[in-house]
């Protein structure tokens, strides 16, 4: 998967993990589309196919789970990877959010480091199954 050419959606209502994530989608100069809650997502999701969509579980609203759900029952999106993200995790969390249908998670703090190889591997893992 060449990264440069990935289109990705942040939706995360943390102004702070927004900055972080753009700069370092910026820096390696890749397209980010970012929403502070899951229904402005979901009516750009309506227009636009990213490769993956990396979704806080705790929004305002619709929180991540619910807003996957009714991504998946819209038909909205399709082929596309979904990745959890939330600062409040438990050993149990990453099997949960698998559980639940998104196809990764990542723990924030975002680290630069490991963010970018990680979405990569999740869309990879992804496609490889369809």
């Amino acid at each position: 998967m060449d990264i440069q050419n990935m289109l990705i959606v942040l939706v995360d209502d943390d102004l702070h993990a927004r900055n972080v994530f753009q700069m370092v989608m910026e820096f390696h100069q890749m397209s980010v589309s970012m929403f502070d809650n899951a229904e402005a997502a979901i009516e750009h999701l309506q227009n636009n196919k990213p490769d993956v969509v990396v979704m806080d579980l705790f929004l305002p609203g619709l929180d991540g789970y619910q807003a996957l759900d009714k991504i998946r029952r819209a038909g909205i999106a399709q082929g596309c990877s979904f990745i959890a993200a939330t600062s409040y995790y438990t050993n149990d969390t990453q099997t949960e959010v698998i559980s639940r249908g998104f196809d990764g998670y990542i723990a924030k703090p975002f680290s630069a480091q490991h963010l970018l190889p990680y979405i990569a591997q999740v869309i990879d893992q992804h496609q490889s199954k369809m």
